[in-house]
């Protein structure tokens, strides 16, 4: 989805907003497909059994993306001090594509998670009176 995402964006910005589009934008897509696919290595690695330790591998996988970004667009500052406001916009755009495209997955899965949860459980038994 970031890849078509990404191509989606880079010609939008091509064609309509020329005076944005960066020299390094291919650097945005990337970071974000490949901090996509750590966190999906990270959820596969972890236990769902506890769902509390799931909320708070969540959490904090968050917070690490709110540090490497600003530290990818700090960085991108000291490089690059004339282009940064480009830069910045466009990164701020994809990571708000991200976070809406993270939660809708993330809802989905806490979904299917307590649909097999109940699947589990075994059937009350109704009781006639």
């Amino acid at each position: 989805m970031l890849l078509i995402a990404g191509f989606g964006i880079w010609f939008i910005l091509k064609e309509f907003f020329p005076e944005i589009l960066t020299d390094s934008y291919f650097v945005i897509p990337v970071f974000f497909y490949l901090l996509g696919l750590i966190f999906i290595y990270v959820f596969n690695h972890t236990s769902l059994e506890n769902p509390q330790k799931v909320v708070n591998v969540y959490m904090l996988l968050r917070m690490i993306k709110i540090f490497i970004s600003a530290a990818i667009i700090f960085i991108y500052w000291i490089v690059d001090k004339e282009d940064i406001r480009s830069f910045a916009i466009v990164f701020v755009v994809f990571y708000v594509i991200n976070m809406i495209w993270e939660t809708y997955i993330y809802m989905r899965m806490e979904m299917y998670f307590k649909y097999k949860g109940d699947q589990n459980k075994p059937p009350r038994e109704r009781i006639d009176q």
